[in-house]
């Protein structure tokens, strides 16, 4: 099958096109079954170590302990992150309407609008790692070559902050973007606009009530700890996609499944495991391990924490330094990268390819 996706008038690329590994229909029934009394342990365990943290950071405060317990607290904080991805996909929850009052909680914790955040992510798992179609894959973390300063910050949420609070606030007053014109449907315009009206005001009585009581506890605690702990967190998602493949309609190319040890596997909501979520996205973070189990004679093997996975990233941002084209390429089962491939030359636009040999 060939597609060209830049070119007006040819079929998009959808989520048919990728490569799915195979899966018994009794499986898949039982991985994409949505459980609210384990989205509601998850959640809870994540409310309570952010409240229990928040409150040794309290009684620290006037100590030398204060930094070591903020840090602490932003970093537990920080994984809000992990659900609001999964929310987006409306999974954790089988009830609908608590992924959308979880989703407004989140949502106001790590500075993102629901619909917004909703769609552009949809655009990532449509076009995950491709950056030869147009569209493009809206959520690369690093390109190649990588910008050590972009890097860097991005260890605070500051290219974040700046891109989704700056939509906030730009979507309050009803104006479009036309970044967010290219992700989001004319029909969801409003619904953004009321959504983001409703956080910043939020963000605004956090902001109140700091003047009020002339102490910068309530920014400290309720808005800033999405920066200040985002270490742990970006440390586990850039390792998703950052150095494999680019441009390739298989996931096992382009995307890393880790093992981690317990705690970070329940911060992180399963979210570890990326390859089986980008190829199954349907299937809620809870079954993801019991996916892996289903389909791995047909995966890479998964890297052995979180310092295995940053080591090969080292190497290549190494490589890519004399060379900006280095990739990884993933051990796949009886494929060779290229089997699935976007190709584009100069002049010519970008054309999609993918072999029939599924």
């Amino acid at each position: 099958m060939s597609v060209n996706a830049a070119q007006p008038g040819n079929p998009p690329i959808t989520m048919d096109d990728w490569y799915k590994c195979p899966l018994d229909r009794k499986t898949l029934k039982e991985v994409t079954r949505r459980n609210d009394h384990v989205a509601l342990a998850y959640f809870g365990g994540l409310m309570a170590l952010v409240i229990a943290t928040g409150a040794l950071a309290w009684c620290a405060l006037g100590t030398l302990w204060i930094v070591p317990a903020l840090l602490l607290y932003g970093t537990i904080y920080a994984f809000a992150e992990a659900m609001e991805h999964e929310l987006r996909h409306r999974t954790p929850f089988r009830s609908e309407w608590l992924n959308a009052s979880v989703h407004w909680v989140i949502c106001f914790m790590t500075w993102r609008e629901q619909i917004y955040s909703r769609w552009s992510h949809a655009q990532h798992h449509t076009y995950t790692h491709l950056t030869a179609t147009v569209p493009a894959d809206a959520e690369l973390a690093v390109k190649r070559p990588p910008n050590y300063f972009k890097l860097a910050t991005d260890f605070l949420r500051v290219s974040h902050g700046i891109h989704h609070l700056g939509n906030i606030v730009l979507h309050s007053f009803g104006i479009i973007s036309m970044g967010t014109k290219a992700v989001v449907p004319p029909v969801e315009y409003r619904a953004m606009c009321r959504n983001s009206r409703v956080i910043l005001a939020l963000y605004l009585g956090v902001g109140a009530w700091a003047i009020a009581a002339q102490s910068w506890l309530p920014v400290v605690f309720l808005l800033l700890p999405r920066s200040y702990g985002a270490w742990l967190h970006e440390l586990l998602a850039i390792t998703q996609h950052t150095g494999l493949r680019e441009n390739e309609l298989d996931h096992r190319f382009s995307t890393r499944t880790l093992y981690l040890n317990p705690v970070l596997q329940f911060l992180y909501w399963n979210m570890n495991y990326h390859v089986e979520h980008h190829m199954f996205p349907n299937v809620p973070f809870h079954a993801l391990p019991k996916l892996r189990r289903a389909i791995e004679q047909d995966l890479p093997p998964a890297y052995e924490g979180l310092f295995a996975a940053w080591g090969e990233i080292v190497q290549v941002f190494r490589m890519q330094r004399s060379d900006p084209d280095y990739m990884i390429t993933p051990a796949v089962p009886g494929k060779t990268a290229g089997d699935a491939r976007v190709v584009s030359s100069a002049g010519e636009d970008a054309a999609l390819s993918v072999a029939e040999s599924r």
